[in-house]
C-alpha cells in the first residue's frame, strides 16, 4: 500500500479511537444510552448501563491484547516491538488509572492498577530499550 494511504489513515483512525477512548472515560452511559437508542429503533437487545456489557468486553478485549503482546515477546525475544507496544499499553492502563483516581475518585483498584501497570511498563520498556540495543549492535542472542 502507498505509504500517504497508510499514513492518512492512521492519523484518522487515531482521531476517532481518542475521541471515542474520551467518550468511554468522560460519558459511558451517554455512550451506552446513545447505542441503546439504535438497539431500539432496530428491534435488537439493550446493553445494561452497568454490569455485564459492552465495558467488562472492551475491558478483556484489552487484556486479550496485552496477553498476545506478552505471548510474542516470549515466542520472539529479538522484537524490540512486542515489549514497546506492551509497555505503551501498560503505561496508558496506568495512567487514566491513576488521573481516575486523583481527579475523580480515590478507588483503591484505580490506585492499584495504576501502580502494577506502571511496573509492568517500566520493565517492558526496559525490556524494549535492551532488545532495540541489541539490534543495533548486531549482538541478537
Amino acid at each position: 500500500m502507498k505509504t500517504r494511504f497508510v499514513s492518512g489513515t492512521g492519523l484518522v483512525l487515531a482521531m476517532v479511537f481518542a475521541a471515542v477512548g474520551a467518550l468511554f472515560l468522560f460519558s459511558p452511559e451517554w455512550v451506552l444510552r446513545g447505542m441503546n437508542g439504535f438497539a431500539r429503533t432496530l428491534g435488537i437487545c439493550e446493553s445494561p448501563l452497568h454490569g455485564p456489557g459492552y465495558f467488562p468486553v472492551m475491558a478483556a478485549s484489552y487484556m486479550a491484547v496485552v496477553t498476545i503482546l506478552a505471548w510474542r515477546m516470549f515466542r520472539d525475544p529479538q522484537d524490540p516491538a512486542n515489549p514497546l507496544l506492551l509497555s505503551q499499553a501498560k503505561a496508558a492502563s496506568a495512567l487514566f488509572s491513576l488521573g481516575v483516581f486523583f481527579v475523580h475518585k480515590p478507588y483503591f483498584i484505580l490506585l492499584a492498577n495504576g501502580i502494577l501497570d506502571g511496573g509492568i511498563a517500566l520493565a517492558a520498556h526496559a525490556i524494549y530499550r535492551d532488545a532495540r540495543s541489541r539490534r543495533a549492535q548486531g549482538r541478537i542472542t
